[in-house]
């Protein structure tokens, strides 16, 4: 509200006008009181209004503050992979120092395409998909711009390779060729329980059950990064395997499987591909084991949600990507298509001599 000036130079301007800006005073001298009272009245930005003209989100901000939200709420191996897709992002000529607002999808396209032809589609294509899922968190905590230039971007041409799934020969073959004990328990442990790598790494001696024949696996695979863990039924066989490992001087909490230093394992990834060649077997890894272990309960017939359960799949479509058929070829339904018009042998024919065949 207006008031007189009660200054030293109120002769000269014999109004003062005061209005706050948050929590900031403005005063102001004036001729009038009908000019201090306009001033007064002027429509001024608010703190939050001027904050936002004044802050805006740079893309290292955007970087850092998303890293510091995975760290916490995903695997190590996820965080770890999240950190190198930001750092290649800012390797292809994108400044970290630029504003969100000015990335564009033409820019985006640009750093992609560098990924792609240094590495391949696929790459180009999993990096898109994680800076993708980091700006749509930033549109949340840190009001990115609600349009996500990564989304606007077209997948690569990508070669899918398809995961190799040992046989069970194979497999076997493998098992065999390893010579420490523990390492064979292991590989056991995989084949019977159709674990991801790194549940049988945090095994401890609290998730085995003796009592009532199971063990429980632990994960943090899922979208909000959440532990979880399952108790699953195991055959004997693998139970006193397991107690008679447990008797050579290990502790309740310690975990089963360790190192040659008593450290927990981290990867082992090398490992079994070496195994695989000394065996003479195409390599394999941990996750084709599971995949094996999958193909062979849909192989004896188990009802696709058990195998489900067995795998801890949240998604039924995701266990059947997990089955893979153990024949190399079905000619059997080969029979039901039709021949040549003319040929000398009918369906039944031809369905009865390859049964022959089979027995044979």
């Amino acid at each position: 509200m207006a008031y007189k000036n009660p200054n030293k130079n109120k002769d000269k301007f014999p109004w003062m006008g005061q209005r706050f800006i948050g929590n900031i005073k403005q005063r102001k001298c004036f001729e009038t009181k009908k000019e201090a009272l306009l001033w007064e009245s002027e429509r001024f930005p608010s703190s939050a209004e001027d904050d936002q003209k004044t802050h805006t989100v740079c893309l290292i901000d955007w970087a850092t503050e998303y890293l510091r939200f995975a760290e916490q709420s995903f695997t190590r191996k996820t965080f770890e992979e999240k950190r190198m897709v930001f750092r290649l992002f800012f390797a292809s000529g994108i400044h970290p120092q630029s504003s969100v607002t000015q990335l564009t999808a033409l820019q985006v396209q640009k750093a992609l395409q560098i990924q792609s032809g240094n590495r391949s589609g696929n790459a180009a294509n999993k990096d898109r998909k994680n800076l993708s899922a980091a700006w749509s968190w930033g549109v949340k905590f840190l009001q990115l711009p609600s349009e996500n230039p990564f989304a606007k971007v077209e997948k690569f041409a990508s070669e899918r390779v398809e995961r190799y799934v040992p046989t069970l020969e194979d497999f076997w073959k493998v098992f065999n060729t390893i010579g420490g004990d523990q390492d064979r328990l292991m590989l056991y442990c995989y084949l019977q329980t159709g674990a991801r790598r790194d549940e049988l790494f945090r095994l401890t001696w609290a998730d085995v059950d003796f009592f009532r024949k199971r063990i429980r696996l632990s994960w943090r695979k899922n979208k909000v990064g959440e532990w979880r863990s399952q108790w699953l039924s195991v055959k004997d066989d693998l139970l006193d395997w397991l107690m008679r490992h447990q008797k050579k001087g290990c502790k309740p909490n310690e975990l089963v499987f360790v190192s040659q230093q008593n450290l927990a394992y981290q990867y082992r990834q090398h490992w079994l591909k070496r195994v695989c060649r000394k065996a003479k077997v195409k390599p394999f890894g941990f996750h084709g084991i599971r995949h094996l272990f999958a193909s062979i309960l849909a192989s004896e017939n188990v009802p696709l949600v058990e195998i489900q359960y067995m795998l801890r799949h949240t998604s039924l479509a995701t266990t059947q990507h997990y089955i893979h058929r153990l024949k190399k070829e079905n000619r059997e339904v080969l029979v039901a298509l039709p021949g040549l018009p003319g040929s000398e042998k009918s369906t039944s024919e031809v369905h009865q001599e390859l049964s022959r065949t089979f027995q044979l």
